[in-house]
């Protein structure tokens, strides 16, 4: 007979030194700070950076207006590209980023971003799953399929609508399971929002290098925004060196 395998034991340790995004530095760093939407839905009349632009310290102050002269169409998303990286003409929901200060100091950034001030001409807004089934308030004027997703690619140019996914699974003889029940129960359940998160907040450094841009990123999903970096600023999604 054999001799019996050894044990093996696996044991880990927690020291505390692993380094969060957030906390990392790289050298000649901007902190981004951002200026949010106050305002559930609507269009967006003016936005005013100057003083901003004017606070010492302030390396530079971007709008969805100049984000536009780079990328024409600065839309990302993981199942549909609908989010633009600054809202361009309309907001959607409360804390949608408008404008983006950048500057060495973190509090100068902040402070900055505090001096900005937009004006909306307010429209009608959903706040509910069911409600914005039928609501005439839309968030999508029309569905552009980010292709993450195959089961989603029938959804292309369908417009304005709110519903992301219409799915039905039709199996066995419904009428005749009900009738056959011994007892029937029907209600409606409602859940409060629930939104899964690590231990550290989001964030991400851009390192830019002499032909490269190494991004530091908390995301659970790396490749998704290896890829959708390389297609907003039409980039190879892997260079051979």
């Amino acid at each position: 007979m054999g001799q019996p395998l050894p044990r093996l034991e696996a044991r880990a340790k927690v020291t505390g030194r692993a380094e969060y995004v957030h906390n990392q530095r790289v050298p000649n760093m901007l902190h981004a700070k951002v200026f949010r939407s106050t305002l559930a839905h609507g269009r967006i009349r003016a936005i005013d950076v100057s003083q901003a632009r004017a606070m010492p310290g302030v390396f530079a102050v971007y709008t969805g207006e100049d984000i536009r002269k780079l990328i024409a169409e600065p839309y990302y998303g993981p199942a549909f590209h609908d989010q633009p990286i600054l809202a361009i003409d309309r907001v959607r929901y409360v804390g949608e980023p408008v404008a983006v200060v950048l500057a060495a100091d973190v509090h100068v950034a902040q402070n900055a971003a505090a001096l900005i001030s937009a004006e909306y001409d307010e429209w009608p807004a959903v706040y509910g799953e069911v409600e914005a089934m039928t609501s005439t308030a839309v968030v999508h004027e029309v569905l552009r399929p980010a292709g993450t997703f195959a089961d989603l690619k029938y959804l292309k140019d369908k417009r304005d609508t709110n519903i992301a996914l219409d799915f039905h699974l039709r199996r066995g003889d419904v009428n005749k399971a009900f009738a056959e029940a011994d007892h029937v129960f029907e209600h409606t359940f409602t859940t409060q929002q629930v939104l899964h998160l690590p231990l550290e907040g989001f964030a991400t450094i851009a390192e830019p290098g002499d032909a490269s841009l190494t991004l530091h990123s908390s995301t659970q999903s790396p490749s998704f925004v290896r890829t959708e970096i390389a297609r907003l600023f039409g980039w190879p999604d892997n260079k051979v060196r």
